[in-house]
């Protein structure tokens, strides 16, 4: 009996874990745009980081401003009455890394942001790899992150061809490489 209950107690427990592995594709697109021409500040901490930022002087704690020339050369602005930022950062790394933004879904009163990460091959220089997504206020800022995989993405019914740029809706289209399974 004993045996019999202690084994059931262990499936339930294995299936638990299993089933929260699972990243949440599934909700609403919620409102959000790419924060561009930013960096990690140098005294930032070091190790990986997730961040929703509710305010300026948090903001300028953890990043600096990039402008480069030419057409989109500015940095996005950033209205924290009207927005906030979610951030992923990871440990400096001298291999080339991006971070890729899937989606952001709403579910209920939190948002599921879901992120790629593409290592690729070593470099003779050191990099902070990042991404930032600016989001509208009127999205809640209780923020679950969830790194997916390729195999995630097929399962959820979305292709990926190695290029991801754009909004991803569940079920919906992007401007870029995801694309719903038909």
């Amino acid at each position: 009996m004993k045996k019999t209950f202690f084994l059931l107690a262990l499936a339930i427990a294995v299936m638990t874990m299993v089933t929260s592995c699972n990243p949440n594709l599934t909700g609403v697109a919620a409102n959000y745009a790419p924060l561009n021409n930013y960096y990690v500040d140098n005294n930032y901490n070091s190790g990986t980081h997730k961040l929703v930022i509710n305010n300026r002087q948090d903001f300028e704690r953890v990043f600096g401003t990039a402008a480069v020339m030419g057409r989109n050369g500015q940095p996005t602005g950033v209205d924290f009455n009207r927005q906030f930022v979610v951030a992923v950062i990871l440990p400096e790394t001298d291999y080339q890394t991006q971070i890729q933004t899937v989606m952001l879904n709403r579910v209920g009163n939190r948002l599921y942001y879901s992120y790629m990460v593409d290592r690729g091959h070593r470099t003779s220089y050191r990099v902070r790899p990042f991404t930032a997504v600016v989001v509208d206020r009127n999205e809640p800022n209780s923020v679950i992150f969830q790194q997916v995989t390729a195999a995630d993405l097929e399962k959820a019914g979305i292709r990926y061809n190695g290029n991801i740029s754009g909004n991803v809706t569940p079920g919906g289209t992007s401007s870029g490489g995801l694309r719903p399974r038909r």
